[in-house]
Formats: structure tokens, sequence, C-alpha cells
């Protein structure tokens, strides 16, 4: 699919699973940037790429570890941003990168494979959720090209703290009259 010289991304199957939860099951225990309370299962997560993955890109940053596959480092994926119809060209889009792979750029080069698939299948906008403050994701945000366009005050209550949540959009494509359906994933 794509890589660089640290890691190579490729689509995430269902067998990830167990690595894509503990790289997010970490943001859940330790930070506010997940506003679950409960860590997910490999499960919760097996049910979404099946759900999810033929019509949004589901992907994995590894690096060699001596598998085929490879050490799973980040995860990014796309999902319906509202259920209704009328959304079906806006994606939400989320990325989380491994604890300690921070500074290889690999949230940034999950996000661009990801937004380039999505612009190419025709969805017209991306959406992301940011929890604030997060410096480190809202510059990985606006340097993949997102613009903030609200914010939600004290939407979430974690750690005992309230947290604001960021609304960010990425517009891939100008609206020109009635758009064709979005095209499945291409692997």
């Amino acid at each position: 699919m794509s890589s660089t010289d640290l890691v190579a991304v490729r689509f995430a199957e269902p067998e990830d699973a167990p690595e894509i939860a503990a790289i997010v099951n970490h943001y859940i225990a330790e930070s506010t940037a997940n506003f679950r309370t409960e860590a997910q299962t490999p499960a919760e997560w097996e049910h979404d790429i099946a759900a999810y993955g033929s019509r949004y890109p589901w992907l994995l940053a590894t690096v060699a570890d001596g598998t085929v596959r490879g050490k799973a480092v980040g995860v990014a994926y796309a999902k319906p941003w509202n259920a209704r119809q009328a959304y079906d060209w806006t994606a939400e889009a989320t990325v989380y990168v491994a604890a300690g792979q921070r500074g290889r750029r690999v949230g940034s080069t999950l996000y661009r494979e990801l937004l380039k698939r999505l612009e190419a299948q025709g969805f017209h906008s991306v959406m992301a959720q940011v929890t604030s403050p997060n410096p480190g994701s809202e510059a990985l945000h606006a340097a993949c090209g997102f613009e903030l366009v609200g914010t939600i005050k004290a939407a979430g209550y974690k750690h005992g703290e309230w947290h604001d949540v960021g609304i960010w959009q990425k517009i891939l494509a100008a609206p020109e009259g009635a758009p064709a359906p979005t095209t499945p994933v291409e692997r």
C-alpha cells in the first residue's frame, strides 16, 4: 500500500483486533483522547472492522519485527459521521499512535493515506473530534488540512475533569451539484 522509511501502511484485518485494542486501550486508560472509560475488547474491534471496513478504509501502520505482518504501531479508520442518508458523503476519521511511537510520523502517514482513499471514493468531507487541550492531535489535524470549525464546551467528564471537544473538518472536494454515490474501499 504505502510506506515511509519507518512504517508501512496496510489494511487492517479482523486478526489485527488484539493489537488495535492494545493501542486504543492505552488512550482509554491513560488519557482523555478517547472518552470511553472501559477498555474495548478485540471482539468489538473485529465487529467494527466487519461492519465498516468495506465502505470506509481501516488502516494499520506497522514496523518490521521479524514477522510477516509486522508490529502494529498505529491505526486510522473512518466511520459514518451520522447515519442519516444526507450525510453519506461525510466521514468521521480517527487516528491513534501506539505508546512510544510518537515522533515517527506514524499519525501523519496514516492520515494522509486515509484521506487520499476517502477522497478517491468520492467523500466530500471528513470530520474529526479532538478532546481539548491535545496539542499533538490538534497539530496533526491542522497539518493534514483540517480546520477547527467549532467547540463543544464541557462535552465529557473523565479523570476528574470536564473536557471540551473540538470539531475539525477537512473538505476533500468542492460540492458541484448532486454527488455520485461513494464507491467501496478499493483494496
